[in-house]
């Protein structure tokens, strides 16, 4: 039985990957039903400053998990009964919401309702049984954008702007970005071709003039740092990026095997 600091930290490979969806690629705006569930979402604290998500059933179902791992492997087994799996970050910890078909959940984790569970420090599962309590999530902005930019993906990420991320190295030139933005995230879609797509909302249509700037930029500086891996370079360097008003998207594709070692790498 998955102990309850397994259970806290499976969840970071999630935000890797959801992370590196935000170092590489995009996602468009559409109309299209919510992807966090309301009890889900009602599990939302106002604090969240970031939100990742998963669709598990639709991971375990892609060959993408296999060229992931041990690392996708262990998160889908220690999460085996789980169908989605939501991360809402405070800029301080970790809240696991997990949707599935338990009856009872393991040990460390609170039931919420049945199928609904959160695991997470005392204070981060108070929170969430009060604002669960209140019928309506705690962050509708960032619930709204993340459906926005989740529909029909298997991983997503939704952030606020001027939220610093925990990242090191080249990647940390990303919380740049996130200086002009209202909300930005990212998205992993799984097909024939695996496609990663960025999207970030500026403040105003010149802040969303530097986001794309930026952002070309960006991908550009890392497309050369990649020198030694050619696949990575040429992979950076077909994104496909635009802007529309106040709305910058970057979108690339790969197949699901090149993108696989690519998270790989990245999440060790």
């Amino acid at each position: 039985m998955p102990t309850l600091h397994a259970r806290v930290r499976a969840p970071r490979l999630l935000l890797s990957l959801a992370l590196l969806a935000f170092a590489a690629g995009v996602a468009c705006k559409q109309s299209t039903p919510p992807v966090v569930d309301s009890g889900m979402a009602s599990c939302v604290t106002g604090d969240t400053v970031a939100l990742a998500g998963a669709d598990l059933d639709r991971l375990r179902a892609s060959p993408f998990v296999a060229g992931m791992g041990d690392s996708a492997h262990d998160l889908l087994a220690q999460y085996s009964n789980a169908s989605k799996l939501l991360v809402a970050w405070n800029s301080r910890e970790l809240l696991i919401v997990e949707r599935g078909l338990f009856k009872t959940p393991p040990p460390g984790v609170t039931a919420i309702e049945p199928g609904l569970a959160v695991t997470g420090s005392p204070g981060r599962i108070s929170s969430a049984m009060a604002q669960h309590r209140t019928g309506s999530t705690g962050a509708p902005g960032l619930i709204a954008y993340g459906s926005e930019i989740g529909a029909h993906s298997a991983i997503w990420l939704a952030v606020r702007g001027g939220t610093a991320l925990p990242l090191s190295g080249n990647l940390a030139n990303l919380n740049v970005l996130l200086e002009d933005a209202d909300f930005a995230g990212a998205a992993l879609d799984l097909g024939g071709a695996a496609t990663l797509r960025f999207a970030a909302r500026g403040r105003t249509a010149q802040s969303a003039e530097r986001l794309e700037e930026r952002l070309r930029g960006f991908l550009s500086l890392a497309g050369e740092a990649e020198v030694h891996r050619p696949d990575l370079a040429r992979l950076l360097g077909a994104a496909q990026i635009q802007r529309s008003g106040s709305d910058v998207t970057a979108t690339l594709s790969a197949s699901p095997d090149v993108l696989a070692k690519l998270i790989a790498d990245f999440a060790r």
